[in-house]
């Protein structure tokens, strides 16, 4: 990993290794951006984790820019001390620290702002639907110079760097865009109009803060928008903006109608700007930043060794873990806790609720979840090698107890096994690759094909028991279910019987839609038949949107507002809600109805051991997500 971590510089600023964390907020401040514990927490963390930078942000600077509700509001000068406080916090770290420059425009959003949207054109955005004002000139004018203003603050006050924010369909990316400009005017028609709303921002930051303090300029290296940018363009849009004065071009991509650009799910490739980035870097002399789906130091040493960039983003790979940098510098990259793009952070914020992450239960809770040897040394049994048993086995190993987890089954992971054999999930497969590599270390005594019942319990005569048995597939209440031609989704998925022919799969949730796209690809004749009026419930949006893009693609019939009523040997029958029946010929039957928990040995087991635990699905059915966080917490108690 030489080219990873040698020293780089821009402008005055040096960075020690080419690994920065770029803005992605985590919707841990208070209203407008008021900075509190929890907050320096989450960034020191970070920073104590061997990050050469980390740009903060969004800080917006206008009132009809707002784009979040936690959004560092620097126009409001009662946050700023708090700004400087985590400032200070992140450079005791060693790590220094810029502020990303933002205004959302036609984005803005309406809950946040007291007047209407502005743009460079009155079209709406394709999202929030509403119909931005158009700029008059002197409206440009004047944010040209409030860009300005507020750069010259952000250098007061103490931060190392500033970035321009003109990618992700905000308001300078509104500009450069004929997706969104339609002026005629000397900011609209040729690229040379487009551009120079961005151009004249990047002379003014740089008037207001001297010719050493470094600049970046945020851009879309693609839109993924019929009538967007394309790489070409923005390749020479990145030259005239170094002409202006930016000392590095972070690449990032999309718009909030391809958001899922913005920021990748597991479906898009790994490294997906990179293209776009290395036909940007042919164009510039400054170093050119690359984002998206960089989840690991290894993609991230030959997109430097192949010269397409010079330095990598990693916002969500250092959610996941932000000690990355360290433990690939000691060669310690298998024990990474990789981003596994699942979205889940993301959702939340889209939600207006503070991100979590399914890998890493720790996130926003830094200082609760600080391990510490555990009191008095006891015999833990942990049953079930899912996420949430596997968890629970890491964090009391690290504790210090004598932990062994059993396992029914040949390999750990339980439904995740399942759900990474579909060709959209197979970033899962990196996360049994992390406990496997962190567990025997921690002399956790992983027993395999071991079903566990009363009379082990009792002979191993344990201290502490963690259940963590799953649940199992729900069979409905449908005439015909057991017809042997109906089989259950975690059975196709895991190759235990084939479908060759014509099916329907009952059931459009995330299990469903994982079968019918894996079926699909292989070429089998799908129909996906779901009760409620859509598909994908309970996916992160931006997953669920490309699945059923992908599901469309491939062929798949999906059937909405349809109830099973009856299953034959040749046919489903299913009712509308006006209870109008037809009927679905098929060769095979898929059931993806949901699951319900594994709790019986739970129940016989409840007086046998004082202490006892339930975790994850054995609970209650739910995500990943649920299972990781209750099996840290559970470790953290024991």
């Amino acid at each position: 990993m030489e080219r990873l971590f040698e020293p780089i510089l821009i402008n005055s600023l040096r960075l020690k290794n080419r690994i920065l964390m770029p803005c992605l907020d985590p919707g841990f401040a208070g209203e407008g951006g008021v900075v509190n514990p929890r907050l320096i927490d989450y960034f020191t963390k970070r920073a104590k984790g061997g990050v050469a930078f980390i740009m903060l942000g969004p800080a917006v600077f206008d009132p009809v820019g707002i784009g979040g509700k936690s959004e560092y509001r620097i126009y409001r000068d009662e946050i700023l001390e708090g700004l400087s406080t985590l400032v200070e916090a992140i450079h005791s770290c060693g790590v220094p620290v810029g502020l990303q420059l933002h205004h959302a425009g036609r984005q803005a959003n309406p809950d946040l702002i007291s007047a209407n949207a502005v743009a460079p054109s009155a079209i709406p955005c394709p999202v929030r639907k509403f119909t931005p004002k158009a700029l008059k000139i002197p409206e440009i004018e004047r944010i040209i110079l409030q860009y300005g203003e507020f750069a010259r603050r952000v250098k007061q006050l103490g931060f190392d760097a500033l970035e321009v924010h003109g990618s992700h369909g905000y308001l300078i990316a509104e500009f450069l865009s004929s997706y969104s400009n339609a002026r005629k005017d000397r900011y609209g028609g040729s690229l040379e109009n487009r551009t120079r709303f961005a151009f004249q921002i990047i002379e003014e930051v740089r008037k207001n803060v001297g010719a050493d303090f470094p600049i970046f300029f945020r851009i879309p290296g693609e839109e993924h928008v019929p009538g967007g940018l394309s790489k070409e363009e923005t390749s020479l849009i990145a030259k005239l903006m170094e002409e202006a004065g930016a000392d590095a071009i972070d690449v990032s991509a999309g718009n909030y109608k391809t958001a899922e650009w913005i920021v990748p799910p597991m479906i898009l490739p790994r490294g997906c700007n990179v293209r776009a980035a290395e036909t940007i870097k042919r164009k510039v002399s400054v170093p050119v930043i690359v984002a998206g789906r960089i989840n690991g130091p290894e993609l991230a040493e030959e997109i430097l060794r192949q010269g397409k960039a010079d330095v990598i983003a990693m916002a969500r790979g250092l959610v996941a873990d932000p000690d990355l940098p360290i433990k690939t510098r000691e060669g310690r990259a298998e024990e990474i806790r990789r981003c596994i793009a699942c979205n889940v952070c993301i959702d939340h914020l889209f939600q207006d609720k503070d991100i979590v992450c399914t890998v890493n239960p720790e996130v926003g809770r830094e200082s609760e979840f600080e391990l510490k040897p555990a009191p008095q040394r006891k015999r833990v049994m942990i049953i079930g090698g899912g996420p949430g048993g596997m968890e629970a086995a890491r964090v009391a190993g690290l504790r210090g107890h004598e932990v062994a987890l059993y396992e029914e089954h040949h390999r750990l992971g339980g439904r995740i096994e399942a759900a990474c054999q579909a060709s959209i999930k197979e970033e899962l497969k990196g996360l049994l690759e992390y406990y496997e590599a962190v567990l025997k270390p921690l002399g956790v005594n992983i027993r395999l094909n071991k079903k566990v019942d009363i009379d082990m319990v009792s002979q191993m005569n344990p201290d502490a028991i963690v259940m963590a048995t799953g649940s199992v597939p729900l069979l409905p209440d449908i005439p015909g279910v057991h017809l042997s031609h109906v089989v259950q989704a975690v059975d196709v998925l895991l190759d235990r019987v084939k479908i060759e022919d014509k099916a329907a799969i009952i059931g459009g949730g995330t299990v469903g839609c994982e079968v019918a796209i894996f079926l699909a690809e292989r070429g089998v004749d799908v129909t996906l038949l779901e009760m409620f009026p859509y598909v994908a419930h309970g996916i992160p949006r931006l997953v669920g949107k490309m699945m059923k893009d992908m599901m469309i693609e491939l062929g798949v019939d999906i059937m909405t507002n349809r109830r099973v009523v009856h299953i034959s040997e040749e046919q489903v029958i299913h009712e509308d809600p006006e209870k109008k029946r037809a009927s679905l010929p098929v060769a095979q039957v898929v059931l993806a109805m949901g699951s319900k928990p594994r709790n019986d040995l739970a129940r016989s087991l409840k007086d046998l051991v004082g202490e006892n635990y339930l975790i994850g699905d054995c609970l209650e059915p739910r995500r990943a997500l649920e299972a990781i966080s209750e099996g840290a917490e559970v470790g953290l108690r024991l």
